[in-house]
């Protein structure tokens, strides 16, 4: 019970600065990573625990989704080359309300540079590109102003620009230009049998998806007809029209969906795959650049997939005219896929917002930079994936009136009703009663929740969850602490 009231004063978010810095007692160590993680953090208490005598304590803010890229960078200036280092690591999980944030040039260039008493500068490049800030990243290593980090640079081709290339190509230090012959070697090489290797595994999958196969391995494989190698070759960019075909009329309806997204189909292709028995196949195909409004809307589908909303974000940018073009579209999958540029005209936007599929609304809800009020609300009541709760917390979300939902028998719908800035106290109070565990606990935290029902719940075995309600003053707070055994300071 303890170890869970320390965790509850940890992410209170009206706990001040001299509570939170109790916690980082030895004897509070069991919530040094949900305070250190999940929540923001004071400038005095980001400075002690930037100095805190822990190392773990110390590596946490690499983790922390709600700091500024700027406060996670302070790890940089730690003397312990394992605390550095740490900045590599990202938050395990973006709640609502948070996105990815990737770190300033800056500080990237000042990363790859470090002194290597734990990776070297090629190893930290390679991390970095399983992050957020990738693709940043290589651009900066690229244009470095140390050469083994331009080297180092040349291994990621298609992370860079066709003008970071050149340049890399250009550049007066031999050790660049020498990785520039060693990249250039690796990509032109045809792989011959002898090359493949003996068991299939990872690398068999990444030659048969990204190389040049010679012509005896592309028949060796089609000969074969194994169907998870046809399926890898099918991401190819080098292979030959007969190969391409192959794959385009197997009788696998996996591989002639794979298949219908290569950007080098024929116009017989397309319009075989069109019109193909299977739906899922036209679905894949019907996304084509190659296809026409009028050959997108002769393609015969019955029901379009559901959109997972798996985490939505804005989309990468496109060029204007093309985003325009798909929301104007009539295959709802591209018009999704406008949906999730932030820089969409406001009339595109306002008719995307009125469009009949539901995956358009919503992306457009969660990515345009102001989406309508009554979208916003509207796409909370009709959507149910991993993304809903955060609708909630865009600028314009309308929280006026909400407690009209307070009897809804959706628990997600009922938690509106606390939303309302001056829902009453009596409501709150009432909803800590509530069947469902999700708004029973939003009753407990709420700040409006009346004072002596909150003193009593400290005093149950709802006691952690009280901890975290931002209503509770600094005096109990400090009371929590001492009776968990958290020396003050």
């Amino acid at each position: 019970m303890h170890e869970q009231i320390l965790r509850g004063v940890a992410l209170n978010a009206g706990a001040p600065a001299d509570v939170l810095l109790r916690l980082l007692a030895v004897e509070a160590q069991s919530c040094w990573e949900a305070l250190c993680t999940e929540r923001d953090l004071p400038a005095e208490l980001l400075d002690a625990v930037l100095t805190h005598p822990d190392r773990q304590v110390r590596r946490h803010i690499g983790r922390n989704p709600h700091l500024d890229p700027a406060q996670r960078a302070r790890l940089l200036d730690h003397p312990d080359p394992k605390t550095a280092i740490a900045l590599i690591r990202e938050p395990l999980r973006w709640p609502p309300g948070t996105s990815p944030r990737p770190l300033p040039d800056a500080v990237l260039r000042r990363m790859l540079a470090a002194p290597p008493e734990i990776l070297s500068s090629a190893e930290l490049l390679d991390e970095l590109v399983f992050t957020h800030s990738a693709k940043r990243a290589c651009a900066v290593a690229a244009a470095h102003p140390l050469p083994e980090i331009r080297a180092a640079a040349c291994g990621y081709r298609r992370a860079l620009s066709d003008e970071q290339w050149h340049a890399l190509e250009n550049d007066p230090d031999p050790q660049v230009r020498a990785a520039i012959t060693r990249v250039t070697a690796y990509d032109t090489k045809v792989i011959e049998p002898a090359d493949m290797p003996p068991h299939r595994g990872h690398y068999h999958s990444l030659l048969l998806q990204t190389r040049r196969l010679s012509r005896a391995v592309l028949d060796q494989l089609t000969a074969g007809n194994d169907p998870s190698d046809l399926s890898f070759l099918s991401f190819n960019p080098y292979l030959p029209p007969d190969v391409v075909e192959l794959l385009v009329s197997h009788p696998e309806e996996s591989l002639r969906g794979a298949a219908a997204r290569r950007d080098d189909l024929t116009a017989d292709q397309l319009a075989r795959l069109a019109a193909d028995p299977v739906q899922t196949v036209r679905i894949a195909v019907s996304t084509h650049p190659g296809l026409g409004e009028p050959e997108r809307a002769a393609i015969i589908v019955d029901c379009w997939p559901r959109d997972s909303f798996n985490r939505i974000k804005p989309g990468p940018l496109t060029e204007p005219a093309v985003a325009i073009a798909h929301a104007y579209s009539v295959n709802p999958l591209l018009r999704r896929s406008a949906a999730r540029e932030p820089g969409l005209p406001q009339a595109v936007a306002a008719r995307l917002a009125e469009d009949p599929d539901q995956g358009v609304r919503v992306r457009l809800a969660l990515c345009h930079p102001a989406p309508p009020p009554a979208l916003l609300l509207r796409c909370y009541l009709e959507y149910d994936g991993p993304d809903r709760w955060h609708l909630t917390t865009l600028p314009g979300f309308p929280v006026a009136g909400l407690t009209r939902f307070a009897r809804d028998p959706d628990p997600a719908v009922r938690l509106l009703a606390l939303l309302g800035p001056e829902v009453p106290e009596d409501l709150v109070d009432a909803l800590l009663s509530d069947p469902d565990d999700q708004v029973a606990t939003a009753a407990i935290v709420h700040p409006r929740l009346p004072a002596h029902r909150l003193r009593e719940l400290l005093g149950t075995d709802r006691a952690p969850l009280a901890a975290a309600n931002p209503a509770l003053d600094a005096a109990t707070l400090h009371e929590l602490l001492d009776g968990a055994g958290v020396p003050r300071r």
